[in-house]
């Protein structure tokens, strides 16, 4: 498996999905905010990078919708 770590952005975020093996995972991700500050490490995100990043995605995604519900209140 590579050592390398894999990079996008999404949605004012960096994800960074990287090679570890956790259980029945393959892969990591760290996402960071627009700042660059980490705000979420999965150490079992998926058993490909295709997988990790739409998990990233969906945790991104979550956390926002979360925000405008909070503000609407």
């Amino acid at each position: 498996m590579e050592d390398s770590k894999k990079v996008i952005k999404y949605k004012d975020h960096t994800i960074e999905v990287m090679p570890q093996e956790a259980r029945c995972s393959l892969f990591a991700v760290t996402i960071f905010n627009k700042e660059g500050r980490e705000v979420k490490h999965s150490s079992r995100a998926g058993k490909n990078e295709t997988i990790a990043f739409e998990n990233a995605k969906k945790m991104i995604d979550f956390d926002i919708e979360y925000e405008k519900q909070e503000t609407e209140e």
